[in-house]
């Protein structure tokens, strides 16, 4: 399916998006992510750090690209989700990646930067270029409400036909922890299934720090019976400079192992 121009731009134009997505027990699952655009399909690009999770992500039957977070978003810019089968290509020696998909991360994902922004960074951080690119063969697109500067959470259920609901929520009475009510940013009335809310938050301009939080359990007509509750709802505190060089050495030693194994 053809995604559409408005579609394609509202993902070009956004910082940050969200990735849901059904795991093997038919359970759904949710993660931000880098939205960006392979051969005008959405597409995300995970380091070789992640290969067990990317793997795990293409077997999935249905996943959903979401851009409903308004911050740090240009022109043409709109909430909207695009749902579809998910389809990995392994780029081991990066190529692919470095040709269509480099630019638009080192725009949207400053912390990309300090290892891959010029030729001698990428000879330097050569583990960091190899690719795990799941793409989305789109089959729906819908409109999605705005979460203005980021307040709200996104929705995905997983659906009786086995099929993946999103959306974008807010919370209309932030009491309760066993059971919360949800709304539609978008006016749409949520289906019934057992759900994830995501939630996230990061550090602007320079996204160095990048915090997710989930709440899962059982959505019956708005109503999300809770089964496990986040212990943080908003950004991690800033890190040291020793935290930083270790939270890159372990990156490099993971992205490394996977490629060499």
């Amino acid at each position: 399916m053809d995604v559409g121009t408005d579609v394609r731009r509202a993902i070009q134009a956004a910082t940050v998006g969200e990735l849901a997505w059904l795991d093997r027990a038919g359970l759904p699952q949710a993660r931000p992510v880098t939205p960006l655009l392979l051969d005008d399909r959405p597409a995300v690009a995970f380091p070789y750090a992640e290969v067990s999770f990317a793997r795990r992500l293409a077997a999935a039957p249905v996943a959903a690209l979401v851009v409903s977070d308004d911050r740090l978003t240009g022109r043409g810019w709109r909430p909207v989700a695009a749902t579809g089968r998910p389809r990995l290509t392994e780029d081991r020696d990066g190529t692919l990646f470095a040709e269509q998909l480099l630019n638009q991360e080192l725009r949207k994902y400053p912390p990309a930067r300090a290892l891959i922004d010029s030729p001698l960074l990428r000879r330097e951080h050569w583990w960091y270029l190899p690719r795990l690119i799941v793409v989305l063969d789109v089959v729906t697109t819908i409109e999605v409400g705005a979460r203005v500067g980021g307040v709200g959470e996104v929705l995905a259920v997983a659906r009786d036909d086995q099929q993946l609901y999103v959306d974008s929520v807010t919370r209309p009475d932030r009491e309760g922890s066993r059971a919360v009510r949800v709304e539609s940013l978008a006016g749409r009335v949520p289906a019934n299934g057992p759900a994830v809310l995501l939630g996230h938050d990061f550090a602007a301009p320079d996204l160095e720090r990048w915090t997710p939080w989930t709440t899962r359990g059982e959505l019956t007509d708005g109503l999300l019976t809770v089964t496990a509750a986040p212990t943080r709802t908003a950004a991690a505190p800033p890190l040291g400079l020793w935290r930083r060089l270790t939270r890159q050495r372990r990156l490099a030693r993971a992205c490394q192992d996977a490629l060499n194994g």
